[in-house]
């Protein structure tokens, strides 16, 4: 069976902080050419003719395109230049870009062509992926998948958390994470979305900044041990102030807090937790940090994103996750923390939700491809190559 329809029906059916980061680039680095790689974390097997229908869904992604209510809603936001959105209008993708092999249940993907084109496929595979893995597997939501998604709502309204939602890579389907956003925006327990597509039809904010590929991207560009500072740096300048949360783990929260000086740690309003504990990475560096320097940290966003799930606020994890309902009332009057929340909004419906990602390999700005590698402070989201990981761990002094 074919899937003749696209499983994604809008060019802003992706996360915000590919489109911030995608207009940096699209004006600071026209030049570079990138490569990315999918990794299949959970040793996912897909199902015989996987590959045959993704590639059908890539091909058919060359009809994206945006719309002229997405151009008003982007020409929206006060963090966009119209010579971007202007380009962005008349942007295409193109399937060339994207290589798809399967081998048994193996899904393997590798993506190449100039950074300000690529960026767009990241998030967008991912959504189809997962969506199109459940469709040609039989899975279905259960019965009290709603209920569910109903009392974690409640908790997070009763509880007073700041919550966006994160999970367009590991959804469902884009009617399930549609039918979270609508039901938080209806209980008033979500802030934001960082689907922008979404956003839009529901009138949530858009939420988000930037991610590790920027950060990896730049030790290509100035080596690992500079690469921090360059992004912090690039990004501040472009941005002025706006959108001003900073991605800590990259290369391990440690040596990011060596790059995030007096200078940086006044003007950005805050820091994202993606690894590890984020009790350990709170109370003994974050806060540390910010005491060091003198600068209150009460009012600064301490944004939470590794794997979170919702329940009690009595319990400090949910399965082997952490709560981020606890997390949350542990902070506030410390703090200004913020969950983002992904995977346990818009695939909690009785699967097992794909642990996948697509990560950046390689950059070239002009002096020949240079692998890059992610680190971050968990051991099991390490991305890259193993020697270019070993080496660059040698030349930042980890362990």
């Amino acid at each position: 069976m074919k899937y003749v329809d696209l499983l994604l029906h809008s060019m802003l059916d992706d996360d915000l902080y590919k489109f911030t980061m995608g207009q940096v680039v699209f004006h600071n680095f026209p030049n570079a050419i990138v490569t990315y790689e999918f990794f299949n974390r959970g040793k996912t097997q897909f199902p015989p003719g996987f590959g045959d229908e993704l590639q059908n869904q890539v091909n058919r992604m060359r009809f994206l395109h945006m719309r002229p209510s997405d151009e008003s809603f982007m020409n929206s936001l006060p963090y966009f230049r119209r010579t971007y959105v202007e380009w962005l209008y008349n942007y295409r993708m193109d399937p060339t870009e994207v290589i798809i092999k399967q081998i048994g249940g193996d899904l393997k993907i590798n993506i190449r062509g100039y950074w300000y084109r690529t960026i767009y496929w990241e998030v967008k595979l991912m959504a189809i992926i997962s969506e199109l893995y459940f469709r040609m597997t039989g899975q279905q939501p259960d019965s009290e998948w709603v209920n569910r998604l109903k009392v974690k709502l409640q908790l997070l309204k009763d509880n007073e958390c700041d919550v966006m939602e994160f999970g367009t890579r590991r959804r469902f389907s884009y009617q399930v994470q549609r039918e979270v956003l609508c039901r938080g925006k209806e209980m008033g327990a979500l802030i934001g979305t960082s689907n922008m597509a979404l956003a839009q039809e529901t009138g949530l904010t858009p939420m988000g900044t930037s991610a590790h590929e920027a950060v990896m991207a730049m030790s290509a560009l100035v080596g690992p041990r500079n690469a921090n500072t360059e992004w912090l740096s690039t990004w501040f300048d472009f941005y002025g102030g706006q959108l001003g949360i900073a991605l800590t783990d990259t290369y391990t929260t440690d040596v990011f807090l060596k790059n995030f000086g007096l200078y940086f740690t006044r003007m950005y309003d805050g820091v994202r937790q993606d690894s590890g504990n984020p009790y350990e990475w709170a109370n003994r560096k974050m806060f540390p940090h910010y005491e060091y320097l003198g600068i209150s940290a009460k009012d600064k966003k301490f944004v939470f994103s590794d794997n979170l799930k919702i329940g009690p606020a009595s319990e400090l994890t949910v399965g082997n996750s952490f709560n981020y309902v606890a997390l949350s009332n542990a902070y506030k009057g410390k703090c200004r923390p913020v969950g983002g929340i992904g995977t346990s909004l818009t695939n909690d419906v009785g699967v097992t939700p794909l642990n996948m990602v697509i990560k950046m390999t390689s950059v070239d700005f002009g002096g020949g491809a240079a692998p890059v590698v992610k680190l971050s402070d968990e051991l099991g989201k390490n991305t890259g190559d193993a020697d270019t990981v070993l080496n660059v761990k040698r030349e930042l002094g980890i362990s």
